[in-house]
């Protein structure tokens, strides 16, 4: 996976919010983040979704609110590439400014709990359950709404997602914990590099020049940040990729240590069942292979 790219804003001039089906064979863009927030809606596929420091399945149904230059990319699963496949990929999604609704609108005090779920989408907000049926539906209207009305339906979306119980943190790390903008781009920046790089070996000096700071200093930065060691975090990583590849794949689970990053199929074992709780073998067998 290339380096994380920076995309401007498409939506289209002097509109406060971009909302559009997406319809293809697979998704074109590389890990990437933007200045907008993104509420995405899968209608139809199914691959690999990595916000921030999460690596999950999505499938049909999946929706997730991306905060402010928070790295994401959904992958299209690789028959999606094919050149006789049929499947298609289809999305709605939606890119807007936390001001979309006028600079002075979030500091009204009825707004609260609308810059909460703003602040909270620095880690990536899953939305499942009924939240995400309503919501759902109110994306398919926004398509043919005037951008008056598209305003009053995104107020009205983030309202639902601030009341409900249906909502999920995706990332280890919130961005929005940090106010100094100078941590937030050090943190992405270790994110970042972990995500493209962790099926490699990442020692604690390299990740530490990518935050600019001593080994030792980076051990107490990430430690008091992220409440784990490096490791836990980059182990963590690896083993949500390798469940991952646990259920959807038939690949042994030697093959699948090496995949992951790791290099030794009993630090493997002993690692993904203090994550995970149990074994590979126990938990490939206890959880139900992902059919789409």
């Amino acid at each position: 996976m290339p380096k994380p790219k920076f995309l401007s804003s498409d939506r289209p001039s002097g509109s406060a919010i971009s909302a559009w089906y997406y319809e293809a064979p697979h998704f074109p863009n590389p890990l990437h983040y933007h200045k907008e927030l993104e509420l995405a809606y899968i209608i139809e596929g199914y691959g690999t979704r990595y916000v921030g420091s999460s690596i999950k399945s999505y499938k049909k149904g999946d929706m997730v609110l991306v905060g402010e230059e928070l790295t994401h990319v959904w992958m299209s699963d690789d028959v999606f590439y094919e050149e006789d496949c049929k499947l298609l990929t289809k999305a709605i999604v939606v890119k807007f400014y936390p001001d979309f609704a006028g600079e002075d609108f979030l500091r009204i005090p009825d707004a609260y709990p609308i810059n909460k779920v703003l602040e909270e989408a620095s880690g990536g907000l899953r939305i499942k359950g009924d939240t995400n049926r309503v919501i759902s539906t109110i994306l398919y209207k926004m398509l043919d709404q005037t951008s008056l009305e598209q305003i009053a339906s995104l107020i009205q979306i983030l309202s639902l997602i601030s009341k409900s119980e249906d909502i999920y943190i995706l990332s280890d790390f919130d961005l929005h914990k940090s106010s100094n903008p100078k941590e937030k781009d050090r943190m992405n920046k270790v994110i970042q590099h972990t995500m493209l790089n962790f099926k490699e070996n990442i020692s604690l000096t390299e990740i530490a020049e990518v935050a600019n700071l001593s080994k030792s200093a980076f051990c107490r930065y990430f430690k008091n940040t992220v409440k784990k060691s490096y490791n836990e975090f980059l182990y963590d990583i690896r083993v949500e990729f390798a469940g991952k590849m646990l259920l959807e794949s038939d690949l042994g689970i030697t093959q699948i240590c090496y995949e992951s990053g790791f290099n030794n199929p009993s630090a493997f074992s002993q690692i993904f069942k203090r994550v995970k709780g149990i074994s590979p073998n126990q938990y490939r067998k206890t959880n139900a292979i992902v059919h789409y």
